[in-house]
């Protein structure tokens, strides 16, 4: 819960669509608070755009409130090993995706078993949580990872053969990731956008563009960052998923007030399309709708949402595993939107 007692945050206006420009909106959802986290005090209202469809937080916080409501971010953590799994079954599955990455990304991880580089293809679900980690790109190039957090991509990222690195804002964050010898530094993507133009193969933002109060010109500078032909990643909640549907004000990715914009697949295209970007794909969608249930339910009881959330409800369940089979052939229903694109 919020911390009680806590002085006000900073706020400022937010007149029109942080992505389309239009001022004409609905009220989405009023009194929000922060109960991802608990850091941020005060209540929050989300407005829907009546042009692209997507949301933004009016007031949002000011700029010099920001590192108050990142107190306590899971990125400040040094980067994470997998855990060993437990269970046969785990041990299984885990040994059949290493097969398939080690294929697929030319990696040597280990344990491994071959049969995965053909079971995995049989098997979209298992296929596209294995692809996500990835990020579904090519395998050469020099990468920028946008809100890097301690660098736990860029590991994967350089594992797999790309000349990869990664940019922060949080010092926090890129110093867990420093500190364990990854290629990071505390830096703005226009920043890099200026001193490097056209520098970077693939630009990849995981769950970024949300935080960020001007989506337009951070998708800007990314154009501007990326070589002709260059590729940028993008993954960021999605506003038109069955876990909103199911959970409103309860769903765990409107996380107010860190999430200032909130995406459809539309408006995140449109967003694309508007910076300067073309032939704009869809990524298979990664069947997460059960997970985010549990997590919500947690959000929705007063819990923490940590682990696999607070056990959900038979109908909801029911209606979490519809979901993740209908997102595997329409993934603009998914938990997440995430978008390919060429510079």
């Amino acid at each position: 819960m919020p911390t009680a007692g806590a002085p006000a945050l900073e706020t400022e206006p937010v007149a029109s669509c942080p992505v389309c420009g239009t001022r004409e909106r609905t009220l989405l959802h009023d009194g929000l608070t922060d109960r991802v986290f608990g850091v941020a005090p005060g209540t929050w209202a989300l407005q829907r755009c009546a042009s692209c469809a997507g949301a933004y937080l009016d007031p949002r916080p000011a700029a010099a409130a920001l590192p108050a409501i990142y107190a306590s971010y899971y990125t400040h953590n040094a980067p994470e090993v997998e855990p060993q799994p437990t269970g046969t079954l785990m041990r299984v599955r885990r040994r059949l995706r290493n097969g398939y990455v080690d294929a697929r990304y030319g990696l040597r991880l280990e344990p491994a078993w071959r049969a995965g580089a053909l079971a995995f293809r049989l098997l979209a679900p298992q296929r596209a949580g294995a692809d996500r980690m990835f990020r579904h790109l090519p395998l050469a190039g020099r990468m920028l990872d946008v809100g890097c957090g301690n660098g736990q991509f860029v590991a994967y990222a350089a594992a797999a053969g790309w000349r990869a690195s990664g940019i922060d804002v949080d010092p926090a964050g890129v110093e867990a990731g420093r500190s364990a010898g990854l290629d990071l530094r505390v830096a703005l993507l226009a920043d890099v956008a200026a001193e490097e133009p056209g520098g970077y193969d693939a630009i990849t933002l995981s769950h970024v563009i949300e935080h960020v109060p001007d989506p337009a010109a951070l998708l800007r500078a990314a154009r501007a960052a990326l070589r002709p032909g260059g590729t940028i990643w993008l993954a960021t909640p999605n506003l038109r998923s069955a876990g909103h549907e199911a959970y409103g004000r309860d769903w765990l990715h409107l996380d107010p007030p860190r999430h200032l914009v909130l995406f459809t697949p539309g408006s995140l295209r449109l967003a694309l399309e508007q910076a300067g970007f073309r032939d704009v794909r869809a990524a298979p969608a990664v069947p997460e709708a059960r997970l985010l249930f549990g997590l919500s339910q947690a959000v929705r009881e007063g819990r923490r949402p940590e682990g696999a959330g607070a056990p959900v409800p038979r109908a909801l369940a029911l209606r979490a595993a519809r979901a993740d089979l209908r997102n595997l052939v329409r993934p603009d229903r998914a938990e997440e939107v995430v978008l390919l694109a060429t510079a």
